[in-house]
Protein backbone atom coordinates (compact mmCIF):
# COMPACT_ATOMS: atom_id res chain seq x y z
CA UNK A 1 0.00 0.00 0.00
CA UNK A 2 1.62 3.49 -1.00
CA UNK A 3 2.00 6.20 1.37
CA UNK A 4 -1.13 7.83 -0.02
CA UNK A 5 -3.42 4.99 0.76
CA UNK A 6 -1.80 4.75 3.90
CA UNK A 7 -2.29 8.15 4.95
CA UNK A 8 -6.38 8.16 3.38
CA UNK A 9 -6.90 5.67 5.10
CA UNK A 10 -5.93 7.30 8.44
CA UNK A 11 -8.84 9.41 7.76
CA UNK A 12 -11.68 7.26 6.05
CA UNK A 13 -13.84 5.23 8.60
CA UNK A 14 -14.04 1.86 7.50
CA UNK A 15 -17.41 1.03 5.80
CA UNK A 16 -18.58 -1.11 8.53
CA UNK A 17 -19.26 1.50 11.12
CA UNK A 18 -20.61 3.32 8.50
CA UNK A 19 -24.39 3.43 7.68
CA UNK A 20 -23.38 4.53 3.76
CA UNK A 21 -26.36 2.85 1.59
CA UNK A 22 -24.88 1.96 -1.63
CA UNK A 23 -26.79 1.16 -4.77
CA UNK A 24 -25.89 -0.83 -8.13
CA UNK A 25 -24.58 2.27 -9.88
CA UNK A 26 -23.25 4.47 -7.81
CA UNK A 27 -23.08 5.42 -3.69
CA UNK A 28 -23.20 9.04 -2.72
CA UNK A 29 -23.26 10.36 1.04
CA UNK A 30 -23.71 13.69 2.53
CA UNK A 31 -20.77 16.08 3.90
CA UNK A 32 -20.58 18.67 6.24
CA UNK A 33 -19.97 22.04 4.31
CA UNK A 34 -17.28 24.36 5.36
CA UNK A 35 -18.10 26.47 8.34
CA UNK A 36 -18.95 29.73 5.37
CA UNK A 37 -21.58 27.24 3.89
CA UNK A 38 -23.18 25.86 7.32
CA UNK A 39 -26.26 27.44 6.43
CA UNK A 40 -26.67 25.50 3.19
CA UNK A 41 -28.12 22.33 3.03
CA UNK A 42 -25.72 19.21 2.36
CA UNK A 43 -25.16 18.62 -0.77
CA UNK A 44 -25.07 14.53 -2.15
CA UNK A 45 -21.84 13.63 -2.99
CA UNK A 46 -20.60 10.88 -4.99
CA UNK A 47 -18.46 8.72 -3.33
CA UNK A 48 -16.99 7.88 -6.22
CA UNK A 49 -15.98 11.79 -6.51
CA UNK A 50 -15.21 12.33 -2.74
CA UNK A 51 -13.00 9.60 -3.32
CA UNK A 52 -10.74 10.69 -5.89
CA UNK A 53 -10.54 14.23 -3.99
CA UNK A 54 -9.69 12.14 -1.24
CA UNK A 55 -6.44 11.23 -2.85
CA UNK A 56 -5.48 14.64 -3.96
CA UNK A 57 -5.96 16.03 -0.62
CA UNK A 58 -4.01 12.89 0.48
CA UNK A 59 -1.13 13.44 -1.60
CA UNK A 60 -1.43 17.30 -0.68
CA UNK A 61 -0.79 16.48 3.15
CA UNK A 62 1.96 13.91 2.17
CA UNK A 63 3.66 16.53 0.65
CA UNK A 64 3.17 18.94 3.43
CA UNK A 65 4.25 16.37 6.36
CA UNK A 66 6.67 16.98 8.53
CA UNK A 67 9.41 15.36 9.59
CA UNK A 68 9.20 13.44 12.43
CA UNK A 69 6.51 12.06 14.73
CA UNK A 70 3.49 14.95 14.13
CA UNK A 71 -0.22 14.68 14.20
CA UNK A 72 -0.57 12.45 10.98
CA UNK A 73 1.64 9.65 12.81
CA UNK A 74 -0.14 10.26 15.57
CA UNK A 75 -3.92 10.03 13.77
CA UNK A 76 -2.64 6.64 12.45
CA UNK A 77 -1.24 5.40 15.97
CA UNK A 78 -5.03 6.85 17.06
CA UNK A 79 -6.85 4.37 14.37
CA UNK A 80 -4.56 1.35 14.87
CA UNK A 81 -5.36 0.99 18.00
CA UNK A 82 -8.86 1.88 18.06
CA UNK A 83 -9.03 -1.57 15.72
CA UNK A 84 -7.09 -3.33 18.14
CA UNK A 85 -8.47 -2.73 21.16
CA UNK A 86 -11.95 -2.57 22.99
CA UNK A 87 -11.11 1.15 24.06
CA UNK A 88 -13.24 4.29 24.53
CA UNK A 89 -12.14 7.64 22.46
CA UNK A 90 -10.54 9.05 25.54
CA UNK A 91 -8.64 5.89 25.71
CA UNK A 92 -7.23 5.72 22.61
CA UNK A 93 -6.14 9.13 22.43
CA UNK A 94 -4.41 8.94 25.80
CA UNK A 95 -2.67 5.33 24.71
CA UNK A 96 -1.66 6.72 21.32
CA UNK A 97 -0.13 9.61 23.10
CA UNK A 98 1.89 7.16 25.31
CA UNK A 99 4.40 6.50 21.93
CA UNK A 100 4.22 10.09 21.60
CA UNK A 101 5.55 11.25 24.98
CA UNK A 102 8.42 8.74 24.64
CA UNK A 103 9.82 10.72 21.80
CA UNK A 104 9.57 13.85 23.94
CA UNK A 105 6.47 15.35 21.77
CA UNK A 106 4.25 17.51 23.70
CA UNK A 107 0.59 17.96 23.18
CA UNK A 108 1.00 21.18 22.05
CA UNK A 109 3.01 20.13 19.13
CA UNK A 110 0.44 17.72 18.15
CA UNK A 111 -1.99 19.81 17.99
CA UNK A 112 0.00 22.68 16.61
CA UNK A 113 1.16 20.77 13.68
CA UNK A 114 -2.52 19.31 13.22
CA UNK A 115 -3.37 23.21 12.86
CA UNK A 116 -0.62 23.02 10.30
CA UNK A 117 -2.47 20.53 8.55
CA UNK A 118 -5.60 22.31 8.72
CA UNK A 119 -4.06 25.85 6.75
CA UNK A 120 -2.76 23.71 4.16
CA UNK A 121 -6.41 22.18 3.53
CA UNK A 122 -7.87 24.99 4.15
CA UNK A 123 -4.78 26.78 1.30
CA UNK A 124 -6.57 23.73 -1.18
CA UNK A 125 -9.67 24.52 -0.66
CA UNK A 126 -9.56 28.15 -1.22
CA UNK A 127 -7.48 27.15 -4.50
CA UNK A 128 -10.05 24.73 -5.73
CA UNK A 129 -12.49 27.24 -5.21
CA UNK A 130 -11.47 29.86 -6.76
CA UNK A 131 -10.51 26.95 -9.74
CA UNK A 132 -14.45 25.88 -9.76
CA UNK A 133 -15.23 29.58 -9.62
CA UNK A 134 -13.01 30.68 -12.83
CA UNK A 135 -14.28 27.42 -14.71
CA UNK A 136 -17.92 28.52 -14.17
CA UNK A 137 -17.30 31.66 -15.02
CA UNK A 138 -15.38 30.67 -18.09
CA UNK A 139 -18.57 28.76 -19.12
CA UNK A 140 -20.97 31.05 -18.26
CA UNK A 141 -19.31 33.25 -20.24
CA UNK A 142 -18.92 30.91 -23.04
CA UNK A 143 -22.58 29.34 -22.67
CA UNK A 144 -24.33 33.07 -22.28
CA UNK A 145 -22.01 34.22 -25.93
CA UNK A 146 -23.39 31.14 -27.69
CA UNK A 147 -26.90 31.60 -26.19
CA UNK A 148 -27.13 35.30 -27.52
CA UNK A 149 -25.84 34.29 -31.00
CA UNK A 150 -28.27 31.33 -31.10
CA UNK A 151 -31.21 33.69 -29.98
CA UNK A 152 -30.28 35.91 -32.63
CA UNK A 153 -30.10 32.95 -35.40
CA UNK A 154 -33.17 32.17 -34.00
CA UNK A 155 -35.17 35.46 -34.36
CA UNK A 156 -33.44 35.66 -38.07
CA UNK A 157 -34.74 32.35 -39.49
CA UNK A 158 -38.32 33.47 -37.56
CA UNK A 159 -37.99 36.36 -39.70
CA UNK A 160 -36.92 34.16 -42.91
CA UNK A 161 -39.84 31.76 -41.82
CA UNK A 162 -42.33 34.90 -41.60
CA UNK A 163 -41.45 35.86 -44.80
CA UNK A 164 -41.42 32.26 -46.19
CA UNK A 165 -44.81 32.15 -44.66
CA UNK A 166 -46.32 35.18 -46.27
CA UNK A 167 -45.33 34.15 -49.64
CA UNK A 168 -46.57 30.62 -49.39
CA UNK A 169 -49.74 32.48 -48.41
CA UNK A 170 -49.63 34.54 -51.20
CA UNK A 171 -48.36 31.12 -53.50
CA UNK A 172 -51.53 29.03 -52.20
CA UNK A 173 -53.82 32.41 -53.05
CA UNK A 174 -52.54 32.93 -56.22
CA UNK A 175 -52.92 29.08 -57.46
CA UNK A 176 -56.62 29.29 -56.42
CA UNK A 177 -57.20 32.00 -58.50
CA UNK A 178 -55.43 30.86 -61.40
CA UNK A 179 -58.08 27.53 -60.69
CA UNK A 180 -60.78 29.61 -60.62
CA UNK A 181 -59.54 32.01 -63.68
CA UNK A 182 -59.01 28.16 -65.53
CA UNK A 183 -62.66 27.57 -64.64
CA UNK A 184 -63.63 30.60 -65.94
CA UNK A 185 -61.80 30.77 -68.90
CA UNK A 186 -63.34 26.89 -69.54
CA UNK A 187 -66.80 28.20 -69.05
CA UNK A 188 -66.36 30.72 -71.10
CA UNK A 189 -64.99 29.19 -74.26
CA UNK A 190 -67.66 26.23 -73.44
CA UNK A 191 -70.55 28.79 -73.65
CA UNK A 192 -68.27 30.45 -76.78
CA UNK A 193 -68.33 27.60 -78.98
CA UNK A 194 -72.36 26.37 -77.90
CA UNK A 195 -72.95 29.88 -79.16
CA UNK A 196 -70.92 29.71 -82.08
CA UNK A 197 -72.05 26.17 -82.98
CA UNK A 198 -75.69 27.74 -82.69
CA UNK A 199 -75.25 30.68 -85.04
CA UNK A 200 -73.26 28.32 -87.49
CA UNK A 201 -76.00 25.63 -87.51
CA UNK A 202 -78.63 28.68 -88.21
CA UNK A 203 -76.46 29.59 -91.18
CA UNK A 204 -75.63 26.72 -92.31
CA UNK A 205 -79.24 25.39 -92.05
CA UNK A 206 -80.74 28.36 -93.94
CA UNK A 207 -78.07 28.49 -97.03
CA UNK A 208 -79.19 24.65 -97.16
CA UNK A 209 -82.41 25.62 -97.38
CA UNK A 210 -81.77 28.17 -100.00
CA UNK A 211 -80.09 26.00 -101.87
CA UNK A 212 -82.97 23.49 -102.09
CA UNK A 213 -85.15 26.41 -102.85
CA UNK A 214 -82.71 27.59 -105.61
CA UNK A 215 -82.68 23.97 -107.34
CA UNK A 216 -86.09 23.72 -106.65
CA UNK A 217 -87.46 26.77 -108.59
CA UNK A 218 -84.89 27.87 -110.86
CA UNK A 219 -84.67 25.31 -113.25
Amino acid sequence: MSFVDKLKSVFVVPESTTNTQADEGSRKTNVDPPESEQSKVSTEVPLESSDRFMDILSQVLQDNNQAGFDYLEYRKAVQSIAKMQNLDEAAQFKTAYAAAMAMNIQPSTLIDSAKRYLSVLETEYTKFNQTATQFLQSQQSSKEQESVQLNQTIQQKEKQLAQLQSELEKHHKRLQELDSELKSAKTKVDTNKASFKFAYDQLVGQIGQDIQKMEQYLK
